[in-house]
């Protein structure tokens, strides 16, 4: 039989895990998802950004090379990207939590 100490403190641990998955996925929602691509037409290069809606696969028109700047798209979609994965990992921990305060 565990403590009430530990049980406490998975106990604090897991409000702890639900308010960072709560605060992530809602960073999340404020991010673009997909990813960008280019497509060279005419010695010119474009950008897109792709993602999924549903069944369906969308290409989002951005602009060309001269016009647009990638970068700081790039580093939105990548902060989805590892957010994403923070909270698969997080919602792991949680579920493990969960187990050891039954």
């Amino acid at each position: 039989m565990k403590s009430d100490l530990i049980i406490a403190v998975f106990k604090d641990e897991l409000e702890r895990t639900e308010r960072l998955i709560s605060r992530y996925e809602r960073e999340v929602e404020e991010l673009p998802k997909g990813s960008i691509y280019a497509r060279k037409i005419a010695n010119q290069e474009y950008f897109y950004l792709s993602y999924r809606d549903g069944k369906k696969t969308v290409s989002k028109f951005l602009g060309n090379a001269n016009s647009f700047d990638k970068s700081d798209l790039l580093k939105k979609t990548q902060r989805r990207k590892e957010l994403l994965q923070l909270i698969r990992k997080l919602k792991s921990d949680k579920k493990q939590l969960e187990k050891e305060i039954r």
